[in-house]
Formats: C-alpha cells, sequence, structure tokens
C-alpha cells in the first residue's frame, strides 16, 4: 500500500531530480550539431526574430489546457490517454531519428526502422505499463529533444519572451486560478506521460499513489514521490540552447562566448531550481516556472554582460 517501505531523506530524491534536471540541458545541447544537420526548425525563419511566435504557443497551450481539464471533467480521461501516448509516440520518431543516424550514417533505412521500432515499444509500454520509471525515461528522452528543437528554433529574444511569459502563466495557473494543480491531478490519475515522479519511499508504484488526490491541499502533506512537470524540464533550457546556438564563439578565457553563457543559463536555472525544491521540500505544491526561468533569465543576463561586454544581449527584432 502506499506509504509503505523505507522513506528516502528528502535531498535522496530532490537530488535525483536534479540530475534529471539538469540531464535535460546537457543532452539538448549535445544534440544542437545534429539536429541542425537535419534541418529542424518548429517555427520557420520568423521564430529566431519575431517576439510574437512564443506569445501565439502560450496561447495555444491555454487552449489546450482548458480542453485537458472539459475532458477531465467529461470522465473521458481514456482520450487524453490516447492522444498523449500518440504524440509521445509519433516525437520519438523525430527526436531520435538524427541520433540513430549519427550512430550510423552508412544505414538509412536501418535508422528509420528503428526509430519506428522505438515509437511502437514506447507506445505499448505507456499504455500497457506506465510504471513511473516506464514514465520517467521516455519523458527525460522527449525533453531532451523537445528543448533543442524549440533552443534552435527560436532566436534569443523570442526565447526570453517564451519564458518570462510561461512564468507568469505558471504562477497565476498554480497560485490564482489554481487550474494547473487540476491538470497536474489528472495527469497523474491517468499517468499521462507529462509529469516525472521520483520516489521517496522504496517500494514506490504510482498505480498505488494516494499524493495526487491531497495536491489541492493549502497546507504541509507528507508525499511518496516528487512531482516535477515535463514543462518544467523543458522550458528552462530552451533560452540554454537559444544562447548556444545563436551568439558568437569569440573566445572567454578560453572558452567559447556561446558556452559560456549557455553555462551562466544553466548555473541560474540549477540555482532557481535548488530555490524550489527548498519551497517544495515543505510539501505544497509549488510553481516550477516563476524561479526556474526566473534563475535562466538572470544568468543570461548576468554571464552575456560579462563575456560580452554590452547590452545588446543577442536580441533581434522583427515582426
Amino acid at each position: 500500500m502506499q506509504g509503505e517501505g523505507k522513506k528516502f531523506s528528502f535531498y535522496i530524491p530532490a537530488s535525483a531530480t536534479a540530475l534529471l534536471f539538469l540531464g535535460v540541458q546537457l543532452v539538448a545541447l549535445a544534440l544542437v550539431p545534429q539536429y541542425k544537420v537535419f534541418g529542424y526548425q518548429a517555427f520557420g525563419k520568423q521564430g529566431q526574430t519575431n517576439p510574437l511566435i512564443p506569445l501565439i504557443y502560450v496561447g495555444v497551450l491555454i487552449v489546450f489546457t482548458g480542453l485537458m481539464l472539459y475532458i477531465f471533467k467529461m470522465k473521458k480521461g481514456n482520450w487524453l490517454r490516447v492522444i498523449f501516448i500518440s504524440v509521445v509516440s509519433l516525437s520519438a520518431v523525430y527526436v531520435l531519428l538524427p541520433i540513430f543516424f549519427l550512430l550510423m550514417p552508412t544505414q538509412p533505412e536501418l535508422d528509420f526502422y528503428l526509430s519506428l521500432a522505438v515509437m511502437i515499444g514506447i507506445g505499448v509500454a505507456l499504455w500497457r505499463y506506465p510504471e513511473w520509471y516506464v514514465v520517467d525515461t521516455w519523458g527525460f528522452i522527449m525533453a531532451s529533444g523537445i528543448t533543442a528543437i524549440f533552443g534552435i528554433s527560436l532566436g534569443i529574444l523570442p526565447a526570453f519572451v517564451l519564458l518570462a511569459a510561461m512564468a507568469a502563466y505558471d504562477f497565476i495557473a498554480v497560485y490564482r486560478t489554481k487550474h494547473m494543480l487540476d491538470v497536474a491531478e489528472g495527469a497523474l490519475d491517468l499517468n499521462l506521460p507529462i509529469v516525472l515522479m521520483v520516489p521517496r519511499r522504496s517500494g514506490f508504484s504510482n498505480f498505488r499513489k494516494a499524493g495526487s488526490a491531497d495536491i489541492h491541499s493549502e497546507g504541509p502533506v507528507e508525499r511518496d514521490a516528487l512531482y516535477v512537470g515535463l514543462g518544467d524540464m523543458i522550458i528552462p533550457g530552451v533560452l540554454t540552447i537559444s544562447a548556444f546556438s545563436n551568439l558568437p564563439t569569440s573566445l572567454f578565457h578560453g572558452i567559447p562566448g556561446n558556452m559560456a553563457v549557455a553555462a551562466g543559463c544553466i548555473t541560474g536555472a540549477m540555482i532557481g531550481f535548488i530555490i524550489l525544491m527548498r519551497l517544495t521540500s515543505k510539501g505544497k505544491a509549488q510553481a516550477g516556472l516563476p524561479l526556474l526561468n526566473s534563475g535562466t533569465i538572470i544568468g543570461f543576463l548576468l554571464t552575456y554582460m560579462l563575456v560580452f561586454h554590452n547590452l545588446g544581449f543577442g536580441f533581434a527584432f522583427s515582426l
């Protein structure tokens, strides 16, 4: 039953979650060169300079969130499972094909069939046995790939706008309207692959979770896992990847400038993550993006000024 098993110190699952968060950004950085070879571009050329593009994305996200809540209310959650598992599975081909091609460049057909095989495997695993480590594994892979794709698709200014807009939306959705808590609760109940879980007890199984039901609690709650939304893993890294992809490579104390600023973004994000975990340790649901995105933005601004000695911040603007 839920609550059985040895309870870990909070610092153990928090450290594991930190490694997942850091790992997504590092893997995304490693994927950038190969994704550029494949010409991945999620928003076309306008994504590099048009700050309205990310606002359109946020608008679509709000509409889709409303649709999710309606489906939850109508007790049609299995429809969402079909949609999400289908999207995750199809995305696997897009995310993994360049990686297989990098490993086996002379066998493009085999690379494609391997991607299809993984797609089928993901779909079956998430539908038939969505245990926490299955969800976390594919969530990590998808988050890394999506972070890389969004990062190379958005210029620095649009990425900046995306992080600011998503931080504001997350704050409102968790602390004001609180509808994001309903989304998280529904996603946990249906084992949708949009929430990563890190156990706080040995023998944890998300098939026996009881913590999701008290996610709205105003006071401290003793949960058996740390829950982190996939968006919290993806959005902060978009600015990191954009900085790495778009800034000059002129050396700064022997380090390419773009890499130095990307490292500053990651450092700021990790500081925000530590503060977030400190708040989460008290047992109350927290909005992740205000802290994570703020840390990333501050890390970017400070490191950029230190490296490039100007206030242009690499922004390029056009509508």
